[in-house]
């Protein structure tokens, strides 16, 4: 494993959270860094500025716990190589901490009503371990819902850009906790944790995708952005983290505009890491030219196409990447009760009126169906029960018979119409046979006697 990721190991595994060492009573270091901070938009200032800076002796148990459980993991064989170098991180922690400082200032005349500006000393590991201590940003809360995670960034030898977010922010693990009642803009881990994304190769890359894959257009915020001249001039005069030195990357963001669903609001942050005595300028004027535009920006449309491969807000995507939409409880509730006032005045009957009206529409069958009474049930019956076929049923009639085969013979035959006998006409000849027929039963009657 390379040393730097060995390094990157050891600083997460101790868990610095700066927050914890935060108190109002600044030194004077750290109240010379926040006059500048506020100096250049004093008027504008419309109530108390509070205060926070880093105190290692307010927090000396705190800390003594913190070097206790580096020293421990200090020890471990994989950090062998470096080791050096860590004991040199922990020689520059206390200056890290004391140099983190910032204000909350409520503002007028301003898109927020409370902006807040603090320090972002780091401390990297570059052969050496250095801390820098000029980094700074401002941020703030605009009462507008953007809709969609938004970056700024710079790629070397390119133009600045924006581009959408897809996805959730490397947040290094951080959770936040969904239960706390004050703005997210005032929760220092929440926000450090953003600020600590901008170097995540996640977030790098959705600038790289965006810039490389879908040439800069197809995002109608990013575009909208994209024509403000005097935005895009303002960022292009941060400082980022490639041009001060302190990544060899080539691609670096320096701001970001994060929607709270569950505020409707949307957290603006802008971050610049030059040594010049006007960074606190800069930073401010870009800070306050993107939360600007952000109000200005073009809300997206229900059921608008976004850019292929990435997710609208409120969306989740199957794997075959069809989007669902995603309501909150809270939003179907909403439509619910919107629906119920909106329904039409529908009649209603009591229970009387629907008898009446059972009783007045007769049998309730629709108009042209036949109906038949039990007598003309059981004959069609009687016509089905002989095959299907309508036969009439035999009725004895008193009819001749033909003196040959004995064939019913209908009146006005002339011919029998089994053997073709003229109707009439007698055979003596079976007559001899029948005559014949006692000589021959009196034949046998002698024999009968001779026995």
């Amino acid at each position: 494993m390379s040393e730097v990721k060995l390094f990157a190991m050891f600083v997460e595994s101790i868990q610095l959270n700066i927050d914890n060492f935060l108190v109002e009573e600044l030194t004077e270091m750290q109240k010379e860094i926040i006059d500048e901070a506020t100096f250049i938009f004093k008027e504008n200032i419309v109530g108390d500025i509070k205060s926070f800076g880093g105190n290692i002796k307010k927090n000396e148990e705190k800390y003594n716990e913190l070097l206790k459980h580096a020293e421990e993991e200090l020890k471990l064989e994989k950090y062998k190589e470096i080791k050096k170098h860590l004991k040199d991180y922990l020689k520059k922690l206390p200056e890290l901490i004391i140099k983190t400082c910032g204000a909350k200032i409520p503002v007028k005349e301003f898109p927020w009503v409370d902006i807040i500006f603090r320090t972002v000393p780091r401390i990297i590991y570059d052969e050496n371990v250095k801390l820098l201590d000029r980094p700074i940003a401002y941020y703030g809360e605009i009462k507008c819902f953007l809709g969609r995670t938004t970056l700024y960034g710079k790629i070397k030898d390119q133009e600045p850009l924006f581009a959408p977010f897809t996805g959730n922010l490397d947040l290094g693990g951080y959770k936040l906790d969904s239960t706390a009642k004050e703005p997210k803009s005032e929760i220092f881990s929440y926000v450090n944790a953003i600020i600590n994304s901008f170097d995540s190769a996640i977030t790098k890359s959705q600038l790289a995708k965006y810039h490389e894959e879908f040439s800069r257009h197809g995002d109608p915020v990013c575009d909208f952005f994209m024509k403000e001249d005097e935005l895009k001039e303002s960022l292009s005069n941060l400082t980022s983290a490639y041009e001060s030195g302190r990544t060899k990357s080539d691609t670096a963001v320096c701001g970001i505009a994060v929607p709270l669903p569950s505020d409707k609001t949307t957290l603006v942050i802008i971050i610049d890491e030059s040594n010049d005595n006007n960074r606190y300028a800069k930073c401010f004027e870009a800070q306050l030219k993107f939360s600007a535009a952000a109000c200005n920006a073009p809300v997206p449309m229900m059921g608008a196409t976004p850019v292929q491969g990435q997710q609208t807000p409120g969306t989740v995507s199957t794997p075959g990447g069809q989007e669902l939409k995603v309501w909150s409880a809270e939003e179907l509730a909403e439509q619910a009760q919107s629906r119920m006032t909106s329904q039409p005045d529908m009649p209603v009957w009591t229970e009387e009126e629907l008898a009446k009206q059972a009783s007045e529409r007769g049998t309730g069958l629709p108009d042209g169906i036949d109906m038949w009474t039990e007598e003309e049930l059981v004959d069609l019956a009687k016509q089905r029960s002989g095959g299907g076929l309508n036969i009439p049923e035999w009725e004895d009639q008193e009819l001749p018979e033909c003196k040959n085969c004995g064939y019913a013979l209908r009146s006005g035959w002339e011919k029998c119409p089994a053997c073709e006998t003229p109707v009439g006409e007698e055979f003596p000849e079976k007559e001899e046979e029948i005559s014949e027929q006692p000589s021959e039963e009196s034949s046998e009657e002698p024999e009968e006697s001779e026995e």
